[in-house]
């Protein structure tokens, strides 16, 4: 059939290649196109959201999120000792936790921004945890730094009455 073709070979060729690459293009080479050129405009939208000077509102609501979290850990540091003392008793009354002691404030765990006041409690481990959990929440008694739970050693048996104690450390900042 090819022998008698009216056209040279090389035509034929050439036209099975033209053919080819359209078929290509349309069924492969579009798509690959058309998603670069999408792909560089999300590139483009993402860098324009990321730039802050774009978004003057941002840096405002950002400011005031942060006040509005330092506050609830500012402290007037004359009247904390008592006031949050008396705040977290009654917190630690109304779950049915004792609350055993309030050691003297150690001047290590004072800086110039910073308080630190260690508040030991006893209780069964569910109230403790509900004990943790308001304590979190409560404005004004500062931010829980660390908690621990123990047994009580032999010699605060009597201390503990055979419960958990509940060790935390709250951060105050200095107004």
């Amino acid at each position: 059939m090819l022998k008698y073709w009216p056209f040279k070979k090389v035509y034929l060729l050439v036209l099975g290649t033209v053919l080819l690459a359209v078929a290509g293009y349309e069924l492969a080479f579009k798509h690959t196109l058309e998603a670069r050129s999408v792909n560089g405009q999300l590139r483009e939208q993402l860098a324009q959201q990321n730039n802050a000077t774009e978004q003057p509102g941002y840096t405002d609501r950002k400011n005031a999120n942060l006040n509005r979290i330092i506050g609830l850990y500012h402290a007037d540091t004359v009247t904390y000792r008592s006031s949050a003392i008396n705040a977290i008793a009654f917190l630690a009354e109304k779950n049915n936790v004792k609350f055993v002691s309030a050691p003297v404030q150690d001047k290590g765990y004072h800086t110039e921004k910073y308080i630190l006041q260690k508040l030991v409690f006893s209780g069964d481990y569910f109230s403790l945890l509900k004990l943790l959990n308001q304590l979190q929440g409560t404005n004004g008694t500062g931010m829980i730094r660390s908690c621990s739970l123990r047994v009580p050693a032999r010699q605060d048996m009597a201390l503990g009455d055979g419960k958990v104690l509940l060790d935390v450390f709250l951060e105050v900042i200095v107004k």
